[in-house]
């Protein structure tokens, strides 16, 4: 199917929607890339619909603010973007490729890493979305989740959507992985070390970049038992741990290679001012917080069997249905 297709879907089942049409894509700021985007969009949603079997479509909303979310009702689900996600990703995308290839000195090929940090990026989004969309089926229900909302107060807090979202953060993180082994491997199944380092040490910054982007100034001040999401810096450090975990398992990657490109990335994002000139001290962050970091996540794991609905019980089935 293509965009249209979707949006009679979407429409049908979600009439509150205010969808982007694609005659409207001029509304990009690159509408080539935006298609790209989309086009990849869909065709993780028509996998994901087949292999799973659910009713599952995607579509793009009229939005500048930079989120996502995923919504069911009537055991029909759509995984949505706003156009300002999409415009800011690809601006993220290209400034991280740009940044790391200056500070590397490897700008003759940027453009490649650009292609390969924006689709596992987009992986990773549409993923974290799709692991709520099995949350939310499990239970027939009618409702959403959004990629992050914007709380100050304890009374939105609730530990289930806590592990939500955790539990989102790294089904997409795996797949955003596999999808960056799947790029650098030759025809023989093989890659170059270097290569590895790069791209993961690109793939870590570039994620913490869209976290850090998606957090507003909600990031200086570590909190855990509160808000709708945990604090931006916990899940970048649980998308991290998933991402270093898939290379040592899965290639048998050597621990010291993993921990050098976890600390380039680490580095790189300290030397950027984001949005409303905000700094982020990675060690600083860590190093002042490591002993309630770690008890928040120990106090999360001890609760997974509590939900027997989270992608972690099930995510190689997952996977191996979503790779046939």
């Amino acid at each position: 199917m293509n965009y249209n297709e979707h949006y009679s879907n979407i429409k049908s089942v979600f009439q509150e929607l205010d969808l982007v049409k694609e005659s409207e894509f001029s509304l990009f700021k690159d509408s080539i890339s935006a298609q790209e985007i989309i086009n990849l969009c869909i065709q993780l949603s028509e996998n994901a619909s087949k292999k799973l079997n659910i009713n599952l479509n995607f579509g793009v909303v009229y939005s500048q603010k930079f989120n996502a979310c995923a919504k069911t009702k009537n055991n029909s689900a759509v995984i949505i973007f706003n156009l300002g996600l999409i415009d800011k990703q690809e601006a993220i995308s290209s400034d991280s490729a740009e940044i790391f290839a200056s500070l590397s000195f490897q700008s003759n090929n940027q453009n490649s890493l650009n292609a390969i940090v924006k689709s596992c990026c987009i992986t990773y989004l549409f993923y974290h979305e799709l692991a709520h969309v099995l949350h939310l089926l499990k239970f027939n229900s009618n409702s959403e989740f959004s990629l992050q909302e914007k709380y100050s107060n304890e009374e939105c807090f609730e530990i289930r959507n806590h592990i939500y979202e955790i539990d989102a953060d790294r089904f997409g993180a795996s797949m955003a992985a596999h999808l960056l082994l799947e790029k650098i491997m030759n025809s023989d199944y093989k890659f170059e070390t270097m290569l590895l380092f790069n791209t993961l040490t690109l793939l870590l910054f570039s994620i913490g970049n869209t976290i850090i982007e998606f957090s507003g100034n909600q990031f200086q001040n570590i909190y855990y038992k509160e808000n709708s999401h945990p604090h931006p810096y916990i899940r970048i450090v649980m998308c991290n741990e998933q991402i270093l975990s898939f290379f040592h398992k899965n290639i048998n990657a050597s621990s010291q290679l993993l921990e050098l490109a976890l600390q380039r990335a680490g580095n790189m994002i300290k030397q950027i001012t984001y949005s409303d000139g905000r700094k982020v001290d990675y060690e600083k962050l860590f190093s002042t917080n490591e002993q309630e970091i770690s008890n928040y996540i120990d106090e999360i794991e001890n609760l997974y069997d509590n939900y027997t609905e989270l992608t972690k019980h099930k995510a190689q089935q997952i996977f191996n249905s979503l790779s046939n």
